[in-house]
């Protein structure tokens, strides 16, 4: 009974972590109609240094992009309410997430929201959507992104340019790591940064991304790869950020063998 209790507070939890970002979203859609319609006003009184046709094409243009971004947002939600995936609304929606994500962390600083509540939102939003739409690739054509600050910080093995370079010696989840991806044949490398992680995803072109990572570095690393699929897994920090952090194995298992075909997986 307890285990059925610990099962509904967990998807309550991802429910609620998903509204935010969503609810936020809805709040910044309404916020460029109010702009609108307060252009609006400006077209029937302009200044004398706006011209009316100037003021008429900016509120149009608004009240387009707004119609643009609220189909965008109901195809998200359609989305992940049906686990399933509009093929011919993805370019709307990622283009939605995209411009309007900035005008959501605003709105969650006024309205006294951490980022990190609105970023865990997002990714949470984010990996519905990447499921949804069931992409499956060739285990070369997957990239596994990693931090560093998984490794155990006291090692003298520094696996950042090679992580292979790891002695296997179970101070930390990197050996365990490995094993996950060598065992399906995907490329696993470890990162310091966003610069380090864009420039592995050039050198390796893939066409899905798991990574793991922190609230910050994970939607940063999502904004900055779409259109791509990437699915993010949340680290943990018992020690602190950016110290000695862990990741959920089974999660990640699950998030690799999510984009592999049954053979990759098997073999």
């Amino acid at each position: 009974m307890s285990e059925i209790v610990r099962v509904n507070n967990t998807a309550e939890k991802n429910t609620i972590k998903k509204r935010t970002f969503l609810g936020l979203l809805l709040t910044a859609l309404l916020f460029l109609l109010g702009v609108a319609f307060y252009l609006l006003i400006f077209v029937r009184y302009p200044q004398a240094f706006f011209s009316r046709s100037f003021v008429m094409g900016l509120t149009i243009s608004t009240f387009l992009l707004t119609l643009l971004f609220l189909c965008g947002l109901l195809a998200i939600v359609l989305s992940i309410l049906q686990k399933r995936a509009f093929l011919p609304l993805c370019w709307v929606m990622d283009k939605t997430l995209l411009l309007l994500y900035p005008i959501v962390l605003l709105i969650g600083r006024l309205t006294h929201i951490t980022q990190e509540k609105i970023q865990r939102s997002f990714i949470e939003v984010n990996n519905q959507l990447v499921r949804s739409r069931a992409v499956k690739v060739k285990s070369n054509k997957l990239l596994l992104l990693l931090p560093h600050c998984l490794q155990n910080d006291s090692c003298n093995y520094k696996i950042t340019h090679d992580i292979n370079n790891c002695r296997r010696c179970g101070r930390c989840q990197i050996a365990q790591i490995l094993e996950l991806a060598s065992a399906r044949e995907v490329p696993a490398i470890v990162v310091t940064g966003g610069t380090l992680a864009r420039r592995a995803v050039k050198k390796y072109a893939p066409r899905t991304v798991v990574a793991v990572a922190c609230e910050r570095d994970l939607s940063s690393g999502v904004l900055d790869s779409f259109p791509m699929p990437v699915l993010g897994v949340l680290n943990e920090r018992p020690e602190g950020p950016c110290y000695n952090t862990r990741v959920d194995l089974r999660a990640l298992q699950e998030a690799l063998d999510l984009f592999l075909t049954k053979n990759d997986i098997s073999s």
